[in-house]
């Protein structure tokens, strides 16, 4: 509108010093002078508005898919000039998909004296995201010209978790330990090395609880041990290109990302040791929320942009655990080398859960999926436990 106001009355001008020609009107030509020197003062004050600027972002280092993340952008004048209202624009990386974005509160920036705006938007998918720069959008004070100017700030990043998504998965008896003991938290505190401390839940012993932890916390914590049994579970992600299904913001990927979260979350707080052996190095012992948190972080970076199958990465985690293990593997697609490599997983006495998804679900044109009852015989076949997962469960 702003932009229609300024040609429009530039149109005029020059309108009324064509007229004022070809009749020979003093007046109106003056009229239309004035105009244009109207428009060219608009034209410089907007120019001016936007330049000898400085900017500094602050945003949260990390949100959780669905949150509202605050942005707030602070702006010093470099120069000694009355500006009118500036808006901030941040320049936001294209990969990160976002709902609800308001815009930034206008400003007047004024010389050394820092001036705040923000803005906010939804997350609305899993990932670190960086980017740097922002663009300001200033106009005159009679606001019929509008001028731009792209400045770099220094770099912000922001890790997205995923949220964890809720699914019922049947849980088979592992040789060595049950992991049915898991499912009902019998493994929890059963050891005699400490974990950790954590939040008191229904059923656990009074004779755990931290006492002076409970007192500084305010509220009941109780002492966290290693499972006498030893209990285990790994999660093997696809992490080949093309084994990602489906576009943003919820893939098949993405969807396999907030299964996992939530089954990782069931395990550790009932006292199992969860690991992502494709992910990660074997790391130190933590406690359940400082594991869950690494956890998060692990699943918001992992793509589906490297050469290595899925079952060289079940086959790699024969390293990591001992038997009596269970390793839930996730896939869409039918991975020919996976057959094999739940073979050798029970082998050495670790068991498979094979959490499989329908790649037509997210993608109707696949040529493919791990749902293909024959696939699903072969994976039977070599000692995995099966569950067909629906995209409909959290998606």
């Amino acid at each position: 509108m702003k932009n229609v106001a300024g040609f429009a009355l530039t149109v005029s001008a020059l309108f009324l010093a064509v007229v004022s020609v070809f009749i020979q009107a003093p007046a109106l030509f003056y009229m239309g002078t004035a105009l244009f020197a109207t428009i060219g003062a608009c034209n410089f004050q907007a120019y001016l508005s936007v330049r000898g600027l400085r900017f500094e972002r602050v945003a949260p280092g990390s949100a959780q898919l669905g949150d509202v993340v605050t942005v707030e952008i602070t702006v010093w004048s470099e120069r000694k000039l009355r500006r009118p209202l500036i808006t901030v624009l941040d320049r936001l990386p294209q990969r990160l998909k976002v709902n609800r974005l308001s815009p930034s509160l206008p400003i007047a920036p004024a010389y050394d004296l820092p001036v705040r705006t923000q803005y906010q938007f939804e997350a609305a998918r899993r990932g670190v995201y960086r980017w740097k720069g922002v663009t300001a959008v200033g106009t005159d004070a009679l606001g019929l010209v509008t001028k731009t100017k792209d400045y770099e700030t220094d770099p912000a990043e922001i890790t997205v978790l995923p949220r964890p998504i809720p699914v019922t998965v049947d849980m088979p008896l592992a040789a060595g330990w049950g992991i049915s003991e898991a499912e009902s938290g019998q493994t929890r505190g059963a050891g005699i090395e400490p974990r950790g401390i954590r939040e008191y839940s229904t059923g656990d012993s009074l004779r755990h609880v931290h006492w002076r932890s409970s007192a500084r916390a305010g509220r009941l914590l109780v002492k966290e041990f290693e499972a006498g049994t030893h209990a285990a579970a790994a999660f093997v992600l696809p992490r080949r290109q093309g084994s990602d299904i489906g576009p943003g913001p919820m893939s098949s990927l993405d969807l396999m990302c907030g299964h996992a979260a939530f089954l990782a979350d069931r395990l550790l707080r009932q006292g199992a040791r969860v690991e992502f052996p494709a992910l990660e190095v074997a790391g130190r012992s933590v406690s359940t929320h400082e594991r869950e948190a690494e956890i998060l972080e692990l699943l918001a970076r992992i793509h589906a942009d490297t050469n290595v199958s899925i079952g060289s990465d079940a086959v790699a985690s024969l390293e990591r655990l001992t038997p009596g293990s269970v390793v839930f593997v996730m896939t869409a697609l039918p991975e020919d080398d996976l057959v094999g490599a739940i073979g050798a997983l029970s082998q050495r006495g670790i068991t498979t859960v094979a959490l499989l998804y329908d790649a037509r679900q997210f993608d109707p044109k696949s040529a493919a999926t791990a749902c293909d009852p024959a696939y699903i015989a072969s994976i039977q076949g070599a000692g995995a436990h099966v569950e067909v997962m629906e995209a409909s469960e959290g998606s």
